[in-house]
């Protein structure tokens, strides 16, 4: 068990205290009942939307595709990437039909991807991760909480707000929240940024324990390339975090061996010893950042998809929602950090800014993700100030620090969990419900032998790759370019016959797909504009299936732009 040391070193192994069995170590280790109970909260709330999802589609007759979040696209965009990986091992772009060259790992996809193989539901290979990213967030926030705390009522104070803090915020002008700062959120469809964060927290436990004992340690960077892998921000993050806080620490470091060899000049100490950790920690973790990088230059699709994911969002919405818990966590920055854990929280909040920053360049996308976990430090930071400025010996502190708890906790997730259930509702060309007779139109497509692309509207083109590992013509933005919108508009065209004859069979034909898939929205009967191209007809009541023509490569304007001509 570690004991903190009344004044930290500046820069060797604080002091510790070895107990191997004695009852000190067991009761660290156990579960309490509070941290008990916050983990079957934490875990209820994760399963909100799907209970919620399960109760719509049953009381309007319809059928949940599965999906588990406010996106429908994040999650079919999983699903595709899983069936993708069945096929060939790496990952292809699905929603174009062209060819797509499979170059993307994902560690992750790549287990969902066996499962599949072995006849695991395509949307329960994802689902399944849900367990592991809610165990794993809580338990490396537990350790966390542990390692700075000694009192038992502070690890539960930073345990409970790590999990669960939300804060309503001005998001585009109107009440709303910042999903990515809210791990409840988070749980709600995105597993593998949560199991990142973990990963990227327990890879900083293992960081200090080896700085401390001044030793070499794999562990830490092996941790943080996973996490790169699964999620880069967290990878991008664990860097700028271990790379600050040692050069935080570095002049300490170096006062230490001056003081010690005063005749010695500062370049002939053996800093090779000091930097071989986080060095190695930094390369590991940069691996597969360097993958990524190198993805988005030699791959067309993930390049159009980085710029498509862009999006501007208000600094000021991201300050309003963690101010609640920001402004007791500035009082943590003072004084010096215990060890180098405590200094690496204090180090997350600014490299998460700069990921912001730089998630909006050319090189990254989706600025948000830099957000994933930011309740961790500045949980642990809130309670830890609070407990040095004497706040918590004011008259009824604990009562009243229980209430503030309760208030960075309670009305966000209430809210959110009220506006989840609203906005997953059935609405219309939203694929999170289909009709029964779509369903089993998509089924005849998975069952089918025959390979070939899928004409649909999006519809159902959003979710026909993760439920058939077919590619379709348009289904998600992201992935279907160039020229998402007008191939959308096409489709409607197409669909809702405002084409001639002539000109339906040649858009047809320029798609390049086999099958075209018709849903239950108004469509015409597509038999007297397509002709003899059809070969064979499948109704399923109001949804229908037509085999076309084996057809040739896409041609024609959403194909020909030149930039694209090489994909």
């Amino acid at each position: 068990m570690r004991i903190p040391a009344s004044a930290p070193t500046a820069g060797g192994p604080a002091p510790t205290v070895q107990a191997g069995t004695g009852p000190a170590v067991i009761a660290r280790r156990r579960i309490d009942p509070v941290e008990l109970g916050l983990l079957v909260i934490l875990a209820a709330i994760s399963m909100w939307v799907v209970a919620s999802d399960l109760v719509v589609a049953a009381a309007h007759h319809l059928v949940w595709t599965r999906t588990d979040g406010f996106f429908i696209v994040d999650q079919m965009q999983y699903l595709a990437w899983i069936q993708s990986a069945a096929q060939h091992g790496l990952i292809s772009n699905l929603y174009v039909l062209r060819s797509s060259p499979a170059d993307y790992f994902q560690p992750a996809i790549v287990v969902s991807a066996g499962l599949l193989k072995l006849g695991v539901a395509p949307w329960l290979t994802l689902m399944l991760w849900k367990p592991v990213a809610v165990a794993s967030f809580f338990a490396a926030a537990r350790a966390a909480a542990h390692h700075v705390f000694v009192r038992r009522v502070d690890r539960r104070a930073g345990l409970a707000l790590a999990l669960l803090f939300g804060s309503v915020s001005a998001v585009y002008g109107s009440l709303g929240i910042v999903g990515d700062m809210m791990p409840t959120w988070s749980s709600w469809g995105y597993p593998f940024g949560l199991i990142a964060v973990a990963l990227i927290v327990f890879g900083l436990l293992r960081y200090d324990r080896a700085r401390a004992a001044g030793r070499i340690a794999w562990a830490p960077g092996l941790l943080g390339a996973l996490a790169s892998s699964l999620h880069p921000w967290q990878g991008e993050l664990m860097i700028i975090v271990v790379a600050a806080a040692e050069l935080v620490r570095a002049p300490e470091i170096l006062r230490g061996l001056r003081a010690a060899d005063p005749g010695r000049s500062w370049w002939r100490w053996p800093a090779d010893r000091r930097l071989a950790l986080p060095l190695l920690t930094i390369a590991l973790t940069l691996a597969p950042l360097v993958y990524y990088l190198a993805l988005g230059h030699l791959d067309i699709n993930w390049d159009m998809a980085r710029q498509n994911s862009k999006h501007a969002f208000s600094f000021w919405a991201i300050a309003i929602g963690a101010a609640p818990l920001a402004v007791f966590a500035a009082l943590g920055y003072r004084g010096r950090p215990a060890d180098f854990l405590e200094l690496s929280m204090r180090m997350w909040v600014p490299a998460a800014l700069v990921i912001y920053v730089l998630s909006a360049t050319a090189l990254s996308a989706t600025p948000l993700h830099a957000f994933n976990g930011i309740t961790i430090p500045l949980a642990l930071l809130a309670v830890k100030g609070v407990r040095q400025s004497g706040l918590a010996r004011i008259p009824r502190g604990r009562l009243l620090a229980g209430a503030a708890v309760l208030l960075g906790t309670v009305p966000a997730n209430v809210y959110a969990m009220a506006y989840a259930h609203n906005y997953t509702s059935p609405q219309a060309n939203n694929a999170n419900f289909i009709r029964p007779d779509e369903q089993r139109a998509i089924r005849y497509l998975a069952d089918l032998r025959e390979p070939g692309g899928v004409l649909s509207q999006f519809y159902l083109g959003d979710i026909v790759p993760g439920f058939t590992g077919r590619q379709v013509f348009v289904g998600d933005c992201l992935w279907t370019e160039p020229r998402c919108i007008p191939r959308s508009l096409a489709a409607d065209r197409f669909f809702q016959g405002h084409m001639s004859p002539p000109a339906a069979q040649r858009f047809a034909r320029q798609t390049g797909a086999r099958f075209v898939l018709a849903s239950c929205n108004a469509h015409v009967d597509l038999r007297h504009w397509l002709g003899s191209m059809i070969v064979d007809t499948r109704r399923f009541g109001c949804a229908s299936v037509w085999e076309l023509n084996l057809p040739a490569a896409p041609t024609g304007p959403f194909v020909s732009v030149r930039r694209h001509r090489h994909a």
